[in-house]
C-alpha cells in the first residue's frame, strides 16, 4: 500500500470518559489535531501523537489504561504500530482490550476495532 508523504493524521484520548477522536488524510499537523480533538468533544481530551508517512495505533483497556505509537516511511504497516502499542500499553496496564484504533496518515479509511 502506498501512503502519500506529505499527509497528516492524529489521534486524541479522553482519559477521564474513555473517548478518542482520529483523523486522517490531512493537509497539515495542525488541521489534523483539531479533526481529531474536534471529532472526540471531551474537555480533557489530548493529542496523543500526530503521524505523517505512516501510521499510528490507540489500544485502550477496559479500565481505560492506554498505549499509544506510531510508525513512519517506506515499508512501515500498521502491524508495526500495532504491536509497538501493545507494549506500550502493557507498561501501564494488565486489563483486557477494549478498543483499537488503527490510522493513516494518507488516505487509507481507518479502522476501530471493538473488542
Amino acid at each position: 500500500m502506498k501512503i502519500d508523504p506529505d499527509r497528516y493524521g492524529a489521534l486524541v484520548y479522553s482519559q477521564k470518559t474513555g473517548k478518542y477522536g482520529y483523523s486522517w488524510n490531512h493537509p497539515t499537523r495542525a488541521a489534523a489535531e483539531r479533526a481529531a480533538l474536534a471529532e472526540c468533544k471531551e474537555d480533557d481530551a489530548k493529542v496523543l501523537t500526530w503521524v505523517k508517512f505512516g501510521w499510528a495505533v490507540l489500544v485502550i483497556a477496559e479500565d481505560k489504561g492506554y498505549g499509544y505509537d506510531e510508525v513512519h516511511g517506506a515499508g512501515v504497516t500498521d502491524a508495526d504500530a500495532e504491536r509497538a502499542a501493545m507494549k506500550k500499553l502493557r507498561e501501564n496496564t494488565q486489563a483486557k482490550v477494549k478498543t483499537v484504533v488503527v490510522i493513516c496518515s494518507g488516505d487509507v479509511k481507518p479502522r476501530v476495532i471493538e473488542k
